[in-house]
């Protein structure tokens, strides 16, 4: 028996000449992956389109949970909130893929077990870049938020502690070898981990310093998770916040 899904889209590879597989993390399911047969083609069934599965769009949809990672099927799918803004601002659309990126990432750790916790906040998460006309630093602050889900959340006990050790993940008041942040941007870095996600807007840095914040965020999940890539979308983020 099929179930309702929700499911929030991460990404898509063709398969043939006219198929995609799609890949979905699911509130109920945890990660899997769909094959959309047909959905190129001319003929195509209307109620399957390309569209739906632009990367976090959320989605609903009947299906059986996909067992020993193969492949379900779909036939109809809906779209649980059609985004009003993200579609149109290049800046939204950039951030969207680099945080695609990222969230597959994070979500092949838990082997398709279900986190519906981590479902609903990055289904938050969107709702708010599609209602703010500002992006400000919300990249940076899902993507730190993204730890307290995946248990290597940075350990703030010692706020005013002069570094911040990215390898321990912990504050510290001796210099770190390497992989450390200290002054200013370990001091913006401590408020960002600290502050409500609805204030991130309040925190007012230079170009450069987000640029230098994203490094350091990028360079933190790569040392606690380890099959963790950089996102090939970064460049194209940091370029976009240069100009905008």
């Amino acid at each position: 028996m099929k179930d309702t899904v929700q499911a929030i889209a991460l990404g898509s590879v063709r398969y043939g000449d006219t198929s995609l597989i799609v890949a979905c993390y699911t509130r109920q399911y945890g990660l899997q992956s769909y094959m959309l047969k047909g959905v190129l083609s001319a003929k195509r069934n209307k109620k399957l389109s390309k569209s739906f599965f632009e990367p976090l769009s959320l989605l609903e949809f009947e299906a059986k949970r996909n067992q020993d990672h193969k492949l379900g099927y779909l036939q109809q799918v809906h779209l649980l909130y059609p985004y009003t803004t993200i579609p149109f601002d290049l800046r939204k659309k950039a951030v969207v893929f680099f945080l695609a990126e990222i969230i597959h990432q994070v979500v092949k750790e838990e082997q398709q077990e279900a986190n519906p916790s981590l479902f609903d906040f990055i289904q938050k998460c969107m709702l708010w870049l599609d209602e703010n006309d500002s992006i400000g630093l919300f990249h940076l602050k899902t993507i730190l938020d993204l730890t307290l889900f995946m248990g290597f959340e940075p350990n703030m006990s010692d706020r005013d502690a002069p570094y911040f050790d990215l390898e321990s993940g912990c504050m510290c008041r001796y210099k770190p070898k390497a992989n450390f942040i200290e002054g200013r941007l370990k001091n913006l870095w401590v408020e960002i981990l600290g502050m409500k996600f609805d204030m991130i807007l309040e925190i007012k840095v230079s170009k450069e310093e987000k640029a230098a914040l994203l490094d350091y965020a990028i360079n933190y999940f790569k040392l606690h998770l380890q099959q963790f890539k950089s996102p090939k979308s970064t460049e194209i983020l940091n370029e976009l916040f240069k100009v905008s």
